[in-house]
């Protein structure tokens, strides 16, 4: 086993007991003189964990230990906020962009709208203990809550409809695909753009099934396990 490997593997077994989530790592140089190596291999280890989603690299601050994988179940009413408390973590929803847009093809379908239906869209970054974890894009079907979704402004967009009186959604159908994200969602989520992305396509609808809103989530792989009951 190469050295680098070595530092990987007993850095790993320390995440949780010398290093909490949340902390960051002693500087490289420190950690390079507790191994006796240089630093170039001490960086070979950081990555290794890096890619498994245990560590991440934040410019200017150093690299930070990250909480284990989000489980995240697709059953009808699993909610991103409540999958993140769950776990003990904290879930925060930053609003990126609200604008009225021309529905497209994939969206139309799946909101049965017709191609260019004119619809509310709104874009939020989500956050995991204040680490960005995903991207997406929230399309609504042209209602009578139109003015409620012009109040939205952080935080889990079907708690705040269910807190306005409007309605409750559930998850109606899941597809599940991945995608190479592009230089503005590297910039969001700050990650490398050689990475993928897990590209969650949601419908959800109201309490008499009709398609209200369909969502857009583009996740980093490393933070989330998606669970499926048969």
């Amino acid at each position: 086993m190469a050295r680098y490997q070595e530092i990987a593997l007993s850095l790993e077994a320390a995440i949780g007991q010398t290093y909490q989530p949340g902390q960051y790592l002693p500087p490289e140089q420190h950690l390079a003189s507790e191994y006796r190596v240089n630093r170039h291999t001490l960086r070979r280890a950081i990555d290794e964990l890096v890619s498994k989603g245990w560590l991440m690299r934040q410019q200017g601050k150093g690299v930070l230990v990250l909480n284990q994988p989000v489980r995240y179940p697709l059953h009808s009413g699993a909610k991103f906020s409540d999958n993140v408390a769950n776990i003990g973590a904290s879930p925060t929803t930053r609003l990126l962009a609200k604008q009225q847009v021309l529905a497209s093809a994939e969206v139309s379908r799946a909101l049965e709208l017709a191609p260019g239906t004119k619809i509310w869209r709104l874009k939020t970054l989500r956050f995991i203990d204040e680490v960005a974890v995903s991207v997406v894009l929230h399309h609504f079907v042209p209602s009578s809550h139109d003015n409620i979704l012009r109040q939205y402004r952080s935080g889990s967009v079907h708690h705040f409809l269910a807190q306005q009186g409007a309605l409750a959604l559930q998850r109606q159908r899941t597809l599940i695909s991945a995608q190479m994200a592009t230089e503005d969602e590297c910039l969001c989520l700050q990650m490398p753009c050689s990475a993928p992305l897990l590209r969650l396509f949601t419908t959800n609808v109201d309490d008499k099934k009709k398609p209200f809103e369909c969502s857009i989530a583009l996740i980093r792989a490393e933070f989330v396990e998606l669970t499926m009951e048969h």
